[in-house]
């Protein structure tokens, strides 16, 4: 009898020793697989010292609380609305009746609050050239480097001479904001980067959007840095050269500011980008960061 009593006791005892191991095993299994900073010990290495290295990274500020760029040049990345347009007072263009890059020009400066108009913009900044009869035929201008004739009987200028006059003002007010002009982008990326910011753009199209075709030609008699040709060149000027200031766009149109109609137009989006491609792609921008970057 006190033989079994022993037995007893040391199968109770066994059996308690047995609780006491499976209780300190189950307290130790989570740290036996997880270390310190939270990364599995039968995790891959590499990927143990990404996780560590994410824990001690900065925190990154979310999109919420970038800062937006204030610049009209925008990144052309950043993502713009389907449509958009811009509240800008076209002009009338009732008394210089060639100048459709003036008043585009003076338009544009008048959209960020610049007090000025077509005439004393016209007189004091645009630079112009005469056509005329001489030596070598009909002479006149390169577009780039000066209005052909004037703005009210001339046949126009092309975006490097309202670039440069917009400049001349600017610097007379004594202003940190200049003209910039963009190069190759077409109306949709003009859009993207421009208009849904609310920076309209000066671009060089047609009257009512027709296909330019070369109307006359010159013998090149005046040319500047921003020349094409050189003197003694040809130079053709499109029939139906127009300017306009674009102030918006949705998913069939891009709206302008013309001039001729004194109002908003709009045009649909295929045809406008041939015309602009025909003129060149030519864009006339106001960057208010005061870099230059042409």
């Amino acid at each position: 009898m006190k033989r079994y009593v022993s037995k007893r006791k040391v199968r109770i005892l066994y059996i308690l020793f047995l609780m006491m191991v499976l209780l300190v095993f189950c307290a130790a299994v989570p740290s036996f697989y997880e270390s310190p900073g939270g990364v599995l010990t039968g995790a891959d290495p590499a990927s143990a010292d990404e996780a560590a290295q994410t824990d001690n990274a900065p925190a990154t500020p979310s999109s919420a609380s970038r800062a937006t760029p204030s610049d009209a040049s925008a990144t052309p990345d950043e993502p713009a609305p389907d449509k958009h347009e811009i509240d800008v007072e076209a002009m009338y263009q009732n008394e210089l009746s060639s100048g459709c890059e003036v008043y585009a020009a003076v338009t544009l400066l008048r959209y960020y609050g610049y007090d000025v108009d077509e005439f004393e913009f016209s007189e004091d900044y645009v630079t112009t050239h005469p056509n005329s009869y001489g030596d070598g035929g009909y002479c006149g201008p390169d577009l780039n480097s000066a209005f052909a004739g004037d703005p009210e009987t001339g046949y126009g200028a092309y975006a490097p001479v309202l670039r440069n006059a917009i400049n001349s003002y600017l610097d007379d007010e004594k202003s940190d904001d200049i003209a910039v002009i963009e190069k190759e982008l077409t109306l949709g990326e003009l859009c993207g980067r421009y208009i849904a910011r609310d920076n309209p753009v000066m671009v060089w199209v047609t009257t009512d959007m027709e296909l330019p075709y070369d109307y006359i030609t010159w013998t090149v008699d005046y040319v500047d840095e921003n020349a094409t040709t050189e003197e003694g060149d040809e130079f053709s000027w499109p029939v139906n050269e127009h300017c306009m200031l674009l102030t918006g766009y949705d998913g069939d149109s891009f709206y302008f500011a013309d001039s001729l109609e004194g109002g908003i137009v709009s045009y649909e989006r295929e045809q406008c980008e041939k015309v602009f491609e025909e003129l060149g792609f030519q864009a006339v921008v106001l960057s208010r960061d005061g870099n230059r970057t042409d």
